[in-house]
């Protein structure tokens, strides 16, 4: 029984109820005796009820004190002065004038619960009980030496003995209840940690086998489209790149015989992808350099309409994912659509950028894509799912492809 809390406030939180339970309780055994001292003052002219009820009185005053600041202090405070209490009460009731055979009666009863409901400062079950057992403790010891002066015969009170009880049983309850909500809140934990590890795990695995499925169907395409004869070295080189990024620089040395060139290539053939786009905007405006150099290796035209600067409008992630989900696009049209040429349109609206990629080539059905072709599926799809947005598809056969990918601005 937690209430929804967190464990370290459940506790503080179930402790202070349950003391405010049992002081409500002690109120009402102190209240009961001021009447029972009055109404003995008043109807039997009786002058020590009085005292009996000032002394209910004081206790339930310094019980107040208590619950509105439960330190050691006042909790020690309410022990004593409910201790001297049972005292005087027990040498009071024990007069042989009110002929009451043993300390085992109602009016000792008041006074004595009260004392083992002190509640008290602290928090948790351990501190609980103890200090009723303290309360339960003190009230007998003073009931005993009460009745040694007054000279009658003392007798454990079932009354307190009955509250003591119950106070521990309920405590004992609340102590084992929390400390298994305890355990099973730590198992939900664990589990939900588990959860979490587990979706991050297949995001990369995700992210992964896109950019594996986008480098070498890249090259393969680059590799063909070059036809027969030496492969151009900037392609060798580039594809050494990228398989030295994938399985490490010494398994790309070892197959492929030779040592990386450096970047010059690499950036003469950005210039030359730049010079085929337009190259508007600055250089660290996000682009679609990869799309336009995926249909460049593929021998592909693609006419564009739009403005690049809307991809400012998305994070450097975002605008990557872009980038590569266009690039699949392009690099599907140029091996199946059956075309040299498609369509680019980018815009802006609603808070989203689109970018339609359009071809008037042979076409397809979506639903007849073998499942072990991932590039509609993994490298389009999943790619812009991850980055909140939506793919959306229109295929008829013999008229044409459009691919529309809309991703929200901004992100991560």
């Amino acid at each position: 029984m937690t209430l929804g809390l967190p464990g370290h406030l459940a506790r503080d939180s179930l402790s202070r109820a349950l003391a405010h339970a049992g002081h409500c309780a002690a109120w009402v055994c102190l209240g009961l005796g001021v009447v029972v001292g009055a109404i003995g003052a008043t109807a039997a002219g009786d002058p020590v009820g009085w005292t009996g009820a000032a002394l209910c009185a004081l206790m339930a005053i310094t019980l107040l004190l208590v619950a509105r600041r439960p330190t050691v202090t006042s909790t020690l405070l309410y022990l004593v002065v409910g201790t001297g209490t049972v005292l005087a009460l027990t040498i009071i009731v024990m007069d042989p004038t009110y002929r009451f055979e043993t300390t085992n009666n109602v009016a000792l009863a008041l006074p004595r619960v009260a004392l083992v409901l002190v509640g008290g400062a602290g928090a948790g079950s351990v501190l609980g009980i103890t200090w009723a057992a303290l309360g339960y403790g003190l009230g007998e010891a003073a009931t005993f030496l009460g009745a040694a002066l007054a000279g009658a015969v003392w007798s454990p009170n079932i009354a307190a003995a009955t509250a003591f009880g119950i106070v521990v049983v309920v405590r004992t309850f609340d102590g084992l209840s929390r400390r298994s909500d305890s355990r099973r809140e730590t198992g939900l934990h664990r589990a939900s940690q588990q959860t979490r590890e587990l979706a991050i795990r297949h995001d990369y695995e995700l992210r992964a086998t896109a950019r594996l499925h986008d480098t070498a169907l890249s090259h393969l395409v680059a590799i063909a489209a070059a036809g027969s004869g030496p492969v151009d070295e900037r392609l060798r080189d580039g594809i050494r790149q990228d398989l030295g990024l994938i399985v490490g620089r010494d398994w790309a040395i070892d197959h492929g015989h030779g040592t990386f060139a450096d970047e010059r290539a690499g950036t003469m053939w950005r210039a030359d992808a730049a010079a085929n786009r337009g190259g508007s905007g600055s250089d660290d405006a996000p682009t679609l350099e990869n799309a336009f150099a995926a249909a460049a290796n593929a021998g592909l035209d693609v006419r564009m309409t739009g403005d690049l600067a809307v991809l400012g409008l998305l994070s450097p992630a975002r605008a990557a994912a872009l980038d590569a989900a266009v690039a699949q696009c392009l690099i599907n049209v140029a091996r199946h659509a059956d075309v040299d040429e498609a369509e680019l349109a980018l815009g802006y609206g609603g808070g989203e950028v689109t970018v339609a990629v359009m071809d008037s080539g042979v076409g397809f059905d979506e639903s007849e894509v073998p499942a072990d072709r991932i590039g509609l599926r993994t490298s389009i799809r999943a790619r812009i799912e991850q980055e909140g947005g939506t793919v959306r598809l229109w295929s008829t056969k013999g008229v044409g492809t459009t691919i529309v990918l809309t991703v929200p601005e901004g992100g991560g």
